[in-house]
């Protein structure tokens, strides 16, 4: 990270952490949408509490079957249209990372 919060910090350029960051949001966001806990989803998804909590905090990158199971019991995309997406230089928020976008 190169300043502020997970999941809304500015961060190093690159693209696997850019991806990650908004992954966490738009999680965060549905959770907070659906009221729905860490062990609520956990039950939904089949997905562990913990590593629900780990990508919320950006201590782990979810894998792909994670991200599919999230995105199931949600019933919301996850992972952002992010191929176009301009690398950032250091220290410089990301194009097409905003919060619009969640």
């Amino acid at each position: 990270m190169a300043g502020g919060v997970w999941p809304h910090a500015v961060m190093e350029p690159h693209r696997g952490a850019l991806v990650a960051q908004v992954v966490a949001r738009r999680l965060a966001v549905a959770m907070a949408e659906q009221e729905l806990s860490a062990n609520a989803l956990a039950r939904k998804s089949g997905v562990n509490r913990q590593v629900i909590a780990n990508v919320l905090n950006g201590e782990v990158w979810p894998d792909m079957v994670t991200l599919v199971d999230l995105e199931g019991a949600l019933g919301v995309m996850l992972w952002p249209q992010h191929a176009t997406w301009r690398i950032p230089a250091p220290g410089e928020a990301p194009d097409g990372v905003t919060d619009e976008m969640l």
